[in-house]
């Protein structure tokens, strides 16, 4: 049977229950639908009438009934053509009911989540409809449990590039419109990464790959933190030489490794008046700079003098303890202050940069690691033995 003629999946009692109660809601005694598709045009039709008139528990159980029948059938390309249908519907309004509206949203998801058949596109245009209505009626909130699972589900649906890429700019740009900034600025690193090849070279992405580079220099220790190589993506290396955003290509390069004295080093050479495009203040950056030349020092060297500390911030050397303590409050590295000393003593860091040096080192590392643990173990059995010996 074509599925376009799928008969309603519930038993007939329950169809006249159900048509009763919408007859009641609407005024009008309303027929029985046939199969999915008109089951579909008749809930799309009196959607506002329902959630408006019905008791909420009750608009969202017709809602699930329908969503059931959608969920059973056997063409996918239907079922998200039906799945547009409601969705676009329902957040139509955003000034009636908006967390009902939220919440049926959710339960469409949720039905469709449990099925293994339908294609990317229907969870696509589910998952965007809520967010684009979360974001417009101020609910964004209620959907970090979608954005902290978006990797996983990308994997799961087997989304193309295409449809990551524009599943991750929706997230991003609803976070902005919200002022989530942080977060906004990881998803439009992850939109970043899938750009490759001519899709680089669009006004959009160039555009957008300056944005997430001004975000990275505005706020570092969150790009630092998240693991952004943002100079490994193409999209951003794009922007080196170039006319427009040449400049801040470069001021990339130097927070992603530099340290204060090459920030001053640039700032000396270009009058830098091209930074208020990109919303970047130069005291800003210059607390930022000090923060992660701490963090480099601290790579470096395992126990670092307060003089090398203050003459690497360019700070007065009462002030280190204070940068230190920031910089711990980052959590950018953890450390001790020996006051008596005056010394920091390093006990964790975190690269800024993990490239082919640091692969090697880690490496060295791991080797020394094994040797000592293979000295250990023969210790350890050389001692059994002796005390095994009668």
């Amino acid at each position: 049977m074509d599925a376009s003629t799928t008969i309603v999946n519930i038993n007939p009692e329950q169809l006249d229950k159900l048509m009763d109660f919408m007859s009641g809601i609407v005024g009008n005694a309303l027929e029985k639908p046939a199969n999915v598709k008109a089951f579909t045009a008749l809930m799309v039709k009196h959607a506002d009438a329902l959630i408006a008139g019905a008791e909420e528990s009750d608009a969202e159980g017709c809602f699930q009934v329908l969503f059931k029948d959608i969920q059973l059938a056997a063409d996918p390309k239907l079922a998200t053509d039906l799945v547009e249908q409601v969705t676009k519907v329902i957040s139509a309004n955003t000034e009636v009911k908006t967390m009902l509206r939220l919440r049926i949203m959710a339960n469409l998801y949720n039905v469709l989540s449990s099925s293994s058949s339908k294609n990317s596109n229907t969870f696509i245009v589910v998952l965007l409809r809520i967010i684009q209505y979360g974001s417009a009626v101020g609910q964004m909130q209620m959907l970090n449990g979608y954005f902290d699972l978006l990797d996983d589900l990308v994997i799961k649906w087997s989304l193309s590039v295409d449809d990551a890429r524009g599943l991750f700019l929706a997230v991003s740009q609803a976070l902005e419109k919200e002022g989530v900034q942080d977060k906004a600025q990881v998803f439009l690193i992850k939109y970043l990464a899938t750009l490759g090849g001519g899709s680089t070279s669009t006004p959009e992405a160039i555009e957008l790959a300056a944005k997430g580079a001004a975000g990275a220099v505005r706020n570092p220790i969150v790009s630092f933190l998240e693991r952004h190589n943002l100079l490994g993506l193409a999209a951003v290396t794009a922007l080196k030489g170039t006319k427009e955003h040449g400049h801040l290509y470069d001021l990339l390069v130097i927070f992603s490794s530099g340290k204060l004295k090459d920030y001053k080093a640039f700032k000396a050479k270009d009058d830098a008046a091209w930074m208020a495009k990109y919303s970047l203040d130069g005291a800003a950056c210059v607390k930022q700079m000090r923060l992660l030349s701490l963090c480099s020092l601290a790579v470096e060297h395992r126990e670092i003098p307060y003089s090398a500390v203050a003459a690497g911030l360019e700070v007065p050397a009462g002030e280190v303890e204070k940068w230190v303590v920031e910089c711990i409050s980052a959590s950018l590295i953890e450390a001790k202050m020996d006051q008596l000393e005056q010394r920091v003593l390093i006990t964790k860091f975190t690269h800024r940069v993990f490239g082919p040096q640091e692969w090697k080192e880690l490496a060295l590392r791991l080797e020394s690691w094994k040797t000592n643990l293979k000295k250990i173990l023969g210790t350890v059995s050389k001692a059994q033995a002796l005390h095994a010996r009668p």
